[in-house]
């Protein structure tokens, strides 16, 4: 069986997909760590190729990848010089956006443990927005949130106003209780650590100030970033975090709707229609 390897690679997890290139059959789904190129090349493919020997089929023929931090220029090039077979390389961004509204006109918002924004006009051209990563972007993303939120809680315990609410919140991380063993924590910490502390945001949003505060900011900054987009065009929001925000989106007057797929749906359209799609991509054999 000759097999496509579509694989999509974010700051919390990897999805591929194995599809018999013959038939159009997916084959099998994988879900393995993250891929973003800002961690590596290598780490990249090393989880690729864990998702590969997950599946115990053949390996891939060829592979169509749309992963994080494809700004990365130097790591974007080990990566395609490193693949083992025919590789094309596009941004996640993208996969996103094509497979949110199958090629059609629309925006893709995707708010998972990073940010980025994208839409299509009817003209075919691609505009972007965001996704600049954790150090200089990625407002209102996990990451952020989790940043955020230690950055509030040493505020607090500097001043020496925790609260018992506080304390429980601060038990629920388990990164220690003092500032002390935050700043260890932090100055070692990738986004997914960071990302690893939304989830207290989330439960606590409606009974402390602090996590709310981080909602309502994080709900301003995609304001921001989507504020060019032409509201007559179908939003689609995608990403673990998604949720926390469309009825914020929804109140300003954007269509909101529903994604008709996801990246790797985006990955296979991009795949049969790279030819005449305006948007950057890279080949192993450039």
């Amino acid at each position: 069986m000759k097999l496509t390897a579509f694989v999509d690679g974010g700051g919390t997890k990897t999805r591929v997909r194995l599809v018999d290139t013959l038939a159009g059959a997916i084959a099998e789904d994988i879900i393995v760590g993250p891929a973003n190129l800002g961690l590596g090349f290598e780490a990249c493919w090393n989880q690729i190729e864990h998702a590969i020997d997950i599946a115990g089929l053949d390996p891939p023929e060829r592979y169509v990848v749309g992963v994080a931090g494809t700004e990365y220029i130097r790591e974007r090039q080990n990566f395609l010089a490193s693949a083992p077979y025919p590789t094309v390389l596009v941004s996640d961004r993208d996969a996103g956006l094509f497979g949110a509204h199958s090629g059609r006109p629309g925006g893709c918002l995707t708010v998972g443990t990073g940010v980025s924004f994208a839409w299509l006009n009817s003209q075919g051209a691609v505009t972007r927005r965001g996704g600049f990563g954790f150090m200089l972007g990625d407002q209102g993303g996990g990451a952020w949130m989790g940043q955020r939120l230690l950055c509030a809680l040493t505020r607090l315990a500097d001043r020496g106003d925790l609260l018992p609410s506080h304390i429980k919140l601060i038990e629920s991380l388990e990164i220690g209780c003092t500032p002390n063993e935050w700043i260890t924590f932090a100055n070692q910490a990738t986004p997914l650590d960071f990302g690893s502390l939304a989830p207290s945001v989330l439960d606590t949003r409606f009974s402390l100030s602090v996590s709310a505060n981080i909602i309502t900011e994080g709900a301003t900054e995609l304001e921001s970033l989507v504020d060019e987009f032409p509201k007559a065009l179908p939003l689609a929001l995608v990403g673990g975090l998604a949720h926390v925000y469309e009825k914020h989106l929804d109140a300003l007057g954007y269509e909101v709707v529903t994604a008709d797929g996801n990246a790797l749906d985006g990955l296979s359209y991009i795949d049969q229609h790279l030819s005449t799609l305006r948007i950057d991509r890279w080949k192993s054999d450039d």
